[in-house]
């Protein structure tokens, strides 16, 4: 974790440097979901990061990079797993996300060379900075049935997943565009 953290320090400190402040988010997002899904043995595809936008009204994903020109999920959308996660403040396990009404358009986005896999288990979880509530992060395992996608997620891994965003949440943000 210290040496994810060193990493995140040197690239947020380089902000002001970069021609595109955009750029240097979405590397960073990448480099905490490479980071993430070692720690969890997932794929780098299972992870996102979304934050809130500027404006405070929408979540705007940060990584998987591709999905961060996709469009925003509002945070007034009340069938969005993320959202009652934002505003619960709490984090939670669902090992069974299909069974759950959910914003799902984003799962059959094809991010890799494969048709795309539904998520069927899901930590989500507030990332957190100075007790405010400033995006959200989620680590999901998919597959074609439960079974195949793995173990399920347990209060444990709920707990690994908050501590390990709010530690990152400083070195993130401060690299947020002024208008993301």
């Amino acid at each position: 974790m210290q040496e994810l953290i060193d990493i995140l320090t040197a690239m947020a400190s380089k902000k002001g440097e970069i021609g595109n402040p955009l750029e240097l988010f979405l590397d960073m997002a990448e480099r905490i979901v490479k980071s993430v899904s070692i720690e969890f043995g997932a794929k780098n595809d299972e992870v996102a990061i979304l934050v809130l936008t500027s404006d405070q009204k929408h979540l705007r994903f940060a990584a998987p990079r591709k999905f961060a020109d996709l469009g925003t999920i509002p945070i007034s959308k009340r069938d969005s797993i993320a959202v009652n996660v934002l505003a619960h403040k709490s984090g939670e396990a669902m090992n069974n996300v299909p069974m759950v009404r959910h914003v799902s358009f984003f799962e059959s986005v094809k991010i890799r060379d494969r048709p795309a896999v539904p998520i069927q288990k899901m930590i989500t979880v507030p990332i957190l900075l100075r007790g405010e509530v400033v995006g959200v992060a989620q680590v999901s395992r998919k597959g074609d049935s439960a079974a195949e996608a793995g173990p399920d997620f347990t209060q444990s891994d709920v707990d690994k997943a908050q501590d390990l965003f709010s530690r990152i949440s400083p070195y993130l943000l401060e690299a947020r565009p002024e208008r993301f």
